[in-house]
């Protein structure tokens, strides 16, 4: 039975398991919390551009949660801003001073897996005339003209974990470093309050069920799964009270969205309300919907298991995708 129970951290955070040539490392990341290193496995690729200016190299790009990108006749620089624990930090300036600036806001299960552009020449010099960022949600771009030579680093090369490239008065070059993701999910939350006992359901098998109690907030949350050719239920996460719901998945129906209420109960902060969203209707909200709200689109992968604490109610509430390429 390959479902994995343990106990997770109460803050929010996002883990990746990395796999080069054998080396594997984990890169956490949820905009509030960063882990990152080069010393194992990364590929290099480009630069691409001239070989004007002077070289700078950004490895954090695993814990980038936004990017500034100047553009005049071509593009002028570029500057990430990414998190250093719970601090939001800004790199230096890769380039010059002069264009007109446009930030991109990355989202929490957002990375990116692709850049493309255009170089040329540009007062005797080559440089970079445009930049688009393909990320495993959308796309951002084009910033610039598109013109000159193309040059792309492909889908499914792996997740962009650095930049690198060379500067002066405009961006010279520009080249990535990648790392190629391995089956490990990504830890989404949780959500609501520390009370109670921390769990976590993880399965590699189809979740085709999940049942919820509710009184007056979210009392319980189970699931059952298909291991193998068996259905499954997993423990129940939280107390016995409250009216049950099921939600009947089956083996077909994927979760596209889930949604929900947290607040005060009775000097506690649990979950109040949950929504689901499938490739076949919106089942909910199960329970009142007031108190802070949280939301997670599920674009950036599938839903593979559920985290957080529970005791007489349900505390808190995570969730594990499994990224996808695009």
């Amino acid at each position: 039975m390959h479902v994995h129970d343990s106990i997770n951290t109460q803050y929010p955070f996002i883990c990746l398991s990395i796999e080069t040539k054998g080396i594997k490392e984990t890169i956490c990341n949820w905009h509030s919390f960063s882990m990152a290193s080069r010393e194992v496995g990364v590929n290099v690729l480009g630069p691409w551009g001239g070989s004007g200016g002077s070289a700078w190299s950004f490895e954090n790009a695993l814990a980038i949660t936004k990017i500034k990108i100047s553009v005049g006749d071509v593009i002028d620089s570029l500057t990430f801003q990414y998190m250093d624990g719970t601090t939001a930090r800004w790199s230096p300036r890769y380039g010059g001073t002069g264009g007109q600036p446009t930030e991109i806001e990355l989202g929490p299960v957002e990375f990116i897996i692709s850049i493309k552009g255009y170089y040329g020449p540009y007062v005797q010099k080559t440089m970079i005339y445009s930049l688009t960022f393909v990320t495993t949600i959308r796309e951002y771009g084009p910033f610039g003209q598109e013109k000159g030579t193309q040059f792309f680093v492909p889908k499914g090369t792996g997740l962009i974990s650095g930049f690198f490239g060379r500067s002066g008065d405009q961006l010279d070059a520009i080249g990535v470093y990648t790392k190629i993701p391995i089956e490990s999910p990504v830890a989404v939350g949780p959500w609501g309050g520390s009370g109670g006992t921390a769990w976590s359901f993880e399965t590699v098998w189809t979740i085709t069920k999940i049942k919820i109690s509710i009184g007056d907030v979210v009392d319980s949350i189970t699931f059952q799964y298909m291991d193998g050719e068996t259905t499954r239920w997993s423990s129940r996460y939280g107390g016995a009270g409250g009216k049950p719901k099921e939600i009947d998945l089956g083996t077909n129906n994927n979760l596209k969205a889930i949604s929900g209420y947290y607040g005060n109960y009775y000097g506690k902060i649990v979950i109040k309300s949950l929504t689901f969203v499938t490739t076949t209707g919106t089942y909910g909200p199960y329970g009142p919907e007031e108190g802070a709200t949280f939301s997670l689109p599920v674009k950036a992968g599938n839903v593979v298991g559920f985290f957080g604490s529970a005791g007489q109610w349900l505390d808190a509430l995570g969730f594990y995708l499994k990224p996808t390429s695009a």
